[in-house]
């Protein structure tokens, strides 16, 4: 059972969640998706959710898809998911996070092939992908181009060097230019991109960066501690602005001790953490 303790939230700091291990982050953070997800069908009728690829959510994907395995059809078809961020791939590329999405959530949970709206990889023009994507979003959402969609929810990453989704370090909420759906150009090595845009992805209602592990312990220290300049500390700003509270859910191993003074959080927080509060 999941440990409920008491929460003083700070609205100008994102909330922490720390979780025992990995395991219990993928399982325990599974069912706070699954039953928010399912509270949000039955209040709105609908729920949109952004997926992180890579590899810190897979084995989450995998529990949250059980559970969703667990609702009668006529709740499943009522979820519409999209990936965060894509490589210029095809779709049965080992490195497609499409590929990684559909082998976890989308088969563990039995969702139709509707409910996932994938990021065409094998497409000869990224910029061209980009703006087909982005005009396949407004259309689901019933916007205009002067209005950002607003997903209900999103799993992103957190990289080394402090990217999310294809959001890497150089990049720029100023260089989108209204754009929701942006091409990324291979750069050292890297494979091209497409990528959700700062604008799109800060108007989430509840993000939520996945970050466990040892390596994931640095770079949460310089983002959390240092407020070093990267691609997820101009998300969370943006984030914040528009009144919404983003969230980092790590394990013990991607703990440091800092943070408690820093952060608070809730389900989930391990005996070490709630012991800083």
């Amino acid at each position: 059972m999941m440990s409920r303790p008491e929460e003083h939230i700070n609205p100008a700091l994102p909330r922490l969640r720390v979780f025992p291990d990995e395991r219990a982050l993928a399982r325990e953070g599974a069912a706070l998706f699954a039953g928010h997800i399912r509270e949000l069908i039955e209040r709105q009728g609908h729920a949109s959710v952004i997926l992180a690829g890579g590899g810190s959510p897979r084995h989450l994907y995998e529990e949250a898809g059980k559970l969703l395995a667990l609702w009668p059809p006529s709740l499943r078809e009522k979820i519409f998911l999209v990936p965060g961020d894509e490589r210029m791939v095809g779709p049965e590329d080992p490195q497609s996070n499409s590929r990684m999405i559909r082998e976890t959530l989308l088969s563990h949970a039995g969702l139709p092939e509707t409910a996932f709206e994938r990021m065409r990889g094998e497409a000869s023009s990224p910029e061209g992908e980009a703006l087909r994507y982005e005009h396949l979003l407004l259309e689901r959402f019933g916007k205009t181009g002067l209005h950002v969609p607003a997903f209900d929810w999103a799993f992103l990453g957190v990289g080394e060097d402090g990217h999310t989704a294809s959001l890497f370090p150089g990049s720029s909420p100023t260089d989108e230019h209204r754009h929701l759906v942006l091409s990324v150009p291979p750069s050292g090595g890297r494979l091209p991109r497409l990528t959700l845009g700062y604008r799109l992805l800060s108007h989430t209602h509840r993000i939520v960066f996945v970050c466990p592990g040892e390596k994931k312990k640095e770079i949460l220290r310089e983002i959390l501690k240092d407020l070093k300049s990267c691609p997820v500390q101009e998300l969370l700003t943006l984030s914040m602005e528009n009144g919404h509270h983003p969230e980092f859910w790590i394990d013990q191993a991607a703990f440091d001790p800092g943070f408690g003074r820093l952060m608070v959080g809730g389900e989930g927080l391990g005996e070490e953490t709630r012991k800083t509060h």
